[in-house]
């Protein structure tokens, strides 16, 4: 074993004759490829963790701006809150899922808050920007609603409307349109319009043009009456809109309508089923669908009649009452004379 006193001798033989200073002068080593590997991810590791580190940091900040900015939640009167000055929806209360809307907040209460504006002369009354069903079923449970209050312009106002809505729920075609128009009307731009509708600024401004310019051609009191109509797109409404002329109904469209909005089919029929009648109607290329009617002679015994076009098929039950339809059709002659003359008469009063 080598003792110290020896092995401090061997170092200075070595290390003897090297000068200090030009040994600090000399240039460090290149690193091996191994090592300048290890070194690379030494590195990206420690800027990674910066990195990691500065968004943490955004984010907290982000979250505490969040926090001390944030509006505080009230309740109000719901009977004191009005509708947003522009319209977004066709027919709330007619929705047939809004009973059931209306049941759940009954039950669980309301969870989301509506957004209101304080309404302007009128202390202690508000304007809604968006949640409407809400306000609508708080309304009718004669229950506050719970809503956060923001001073806001106009523009502001139907933003907010417009973008909630497109986020919470889509609007149908025909919805949309009815809600550009009316900012049209009102002097509203194209960008601000689209941006309600939820669209990025420039984006898809034509499209604001067509679904204006198609929904004006079509008389509003006609859109409410066929409603939402959710899954019918821009092609069908454009259909519809190319069959009206100035924007108004001619006395055959007119008749037609009358008739139909009569029948117990409309009156069984969704928005969808409604717009595709109308369209029928109007359509002289499209057959339309057959109109039922029955009439009943009591004990369940029932006689329908289906018209389809000028042609109309009445069906008798022969099992309910034999020799029944062989009757009618022998006094079928005389029926057809008394009517006749039942439609002189009338000609001669009038």
């Amino acid at each position: 074993m080598v003792n110290p006193r020896e092995r401090n001798q061997r170092m200075k033989s070595l290390f003897g004759n090297v000068d200090p200073n030009a040994l600090s002068n000399q240039p460090a080593p290149s690193p091996t490829p191994i090592e300048a590997d290890k070194r690379r991810v030494g590195s990206a590791a420690v800027k990674s963790m910066d990195r990691a580190f500065v968004s943490i940091e955004e984010e907290n900040r982000r979250l505490h701006d969040q926090l001390t900015s944030a509006e505080s939640v009230v309740e109000i009167d719901a009977e004191k809150v009005i509708p947003s000055f522009v319209a977004d929806r066709l027919d709330i209360e007619g929705d047939p899922g809004f009973a059931t809307f209306v049941d759940g907040i009954n039950e669980s209460g309301q969870k989301i808050p509506i957004l209101v504006r304080p309404l302007d002369g009128k202390p202690g009354y508000y304007q809604a920007a968006y949640g409407h069903r809400r306000l609508k079923a708080c309304q009718i449970l004669k229950r506050p609603v719970k809503a956060v209050v923001r001073s806001m312009s106009d523009e502001e106002l139907i933003i907010s409307q417009g973008i909630e809505n497109s986020e919470r729920l889509n609007l149908s075609f025909v919805e949309q349109g009815l809600f550009a128009l009316s900012l049209k009307e009102k002097g509203y731009t194209r960008e601000t319009i689209s941006i309600a509708l939820g669209r990025k600024p420039g984006q898809s401004i034509t499209y604001i043009s067509t679904m204006t310019n198609t929904v004006a051609q079509i008389p509003v009191s006609l859109i409410r009456l066929i409603g939402a109509a959710p899954s019918v797109g821009r092609p069908k409404w454009e259909k519809l809109a190319s069959l009206v002329t100035d924007k108004s109904l001619n006395p055959r469209q007119q008749d037609a309508l009358d008739h139909l909005t009569a029948s117990t089919e409309w009156q069984a029929s969704d928005t969808q089923q409604r717009f595709q009648l109308v369209l029928g109607a109007f359509d002289e290329t499209i057959q339309a669908l057959p109109d039922k009617s029955e009439v009943s002679l009591g004990d369940g015994f029932v006689i329908s009649a289906v018209t389809a076009g000028t042609n109309t098929r009445i069906s008798i039950p022969n099992k309910r009452l034999p020799g029944l339809s062989g009757w009618l059709l022998q006094r079928l002659p005389d029926l057809v004379e008394e009517f006749k003359s039942q439609q002189e008469k009338d000609s001669d009063m009038s």
